[in-house]
């Protein structure tokens, strides 16, 4: 007798094989006009879709499940609790996900090695210019220097 294959499973394979796809890029952010933007940015880029929104630190690790996100442009200012120890969290279950940080705070040379000492793949400074973390979301970008309003003003 013949066993059936988990639902999904086929999906998910399909998918993993696929070399063309676009990027899938989960946005947990607070804010929620700038997660707008941002939304409507990444869907504008061609090799790029935006998977979801969050603004809860509670639902991060759900929705990255779910959506099955490649990347995760994370703030580390979300309700329900700070995004920095997500980013162990979120490295540790599903280890094939990039977490970009994306964040304001003013003491962000000390935040960005604490970020990618628990495994952010880059860390990208609030006030740059989007482009700026457009590069950084992809794949190509693992080694994405950290950028600061005044380097983006160059």
């Amino acid at each position: 007798m013949r066993r059936r294959r988990a639902a999904g499973w086929w999906d998910r394979l399909e998918e993993a094989l696929q070399t063309d796809r676009p990027l899938r890029v989960l946005i947990a952010e607070n804010h929620r006009d700038l997660s707008d933007v941002m939304s409507q940015l990444i869907d504008a880029e061609p090799d790029m879709q935006c998977v979801g929104q969050v603004s809860d630190a509670a639902q991060v690790l759900p929705a990255a499940r779910e959506t099955r996100a490649d990347v995760l442009v994370l703030d580390l200012m979300l309700q329900g609790g700070s995004g920095l120890p997500l980013i162990e969290q979120l490295t540790g279950a599903i280890p094939k996900l990039r977490v970009i940080v994306f964040s304001g705070l003013a003491n962000s040379e000390e935040v960005e090695r604490e970020a990618k000492r628990r495994g952010a793949a880059a860390f990208v400074t609030k006030g740059c210019d989007f482009h700026i973390l457009m590069e950084a979301l992809r794949p190509d970008a693992t080694a994405a220097p950290t950028i600061a309003p005044t380097a983006a003003a160059r």
